[in-house]
C-alpha cells in the first residue's frame, strides 16, 4: 500500500496537474497526454484504490467488533453487579 500512501499527497496531484498542462507548451504531446491521464493513470489508480478502501475498511471494522465486544463485556460485569452486588462493593457508612 506504499502506492496509495504516495498517490494521496498533494506532491502527487500537483505533478498530475503539471503533467497535464504539459500539451499547453507542447502541443504535440496531447495524445500521449490523454492516453496516459485518461487510460493508464485511471486503469491503473481506480483499483488500487478500491483495494486501499477494502482494506481500510475491513481494519475498521475488526476495529470496531473488538470494541463492541469489550463494551459488551464490561456492560455484563457491570449488570452482574447490579443484579448481585458483592459485600466488597458495598460502602460501609
Amino acid at each position: 500500500m506504499q502506492v496509495v500512501a504516495l498517490v494521496a499527497t498533494m506532491e502527487c496531484v500537483y505533478a498530475f496537474a503539471a503533467f497535464v498542462l504539459i500539451p499547453l507548451w507542447f502541443p504535440q504531446t496531447t495524445p500521449f497526454v490523454q492516453y496516459v491521464s485518461s487510460a493508464l493513470l485511471q486503469l491503473t489508480f481506480l483499483p488500487l484504490i478500491l483495494v486501499a478502501q477494502e482494506v481500510s475498511n475491513r481494519r475498521e471494522r475488526a476495529h470496531i467488533e473488538a470494541e463492541h465486544r469489550a463494551v459488551m463485556k464490561e456492560l455484563k460485569a457491570l449488570r452482574a453487579l447490579i443484579v448481585h452486588p458483592s459485600k466488597d462493593s458495598t460502602h460501609a457508612s
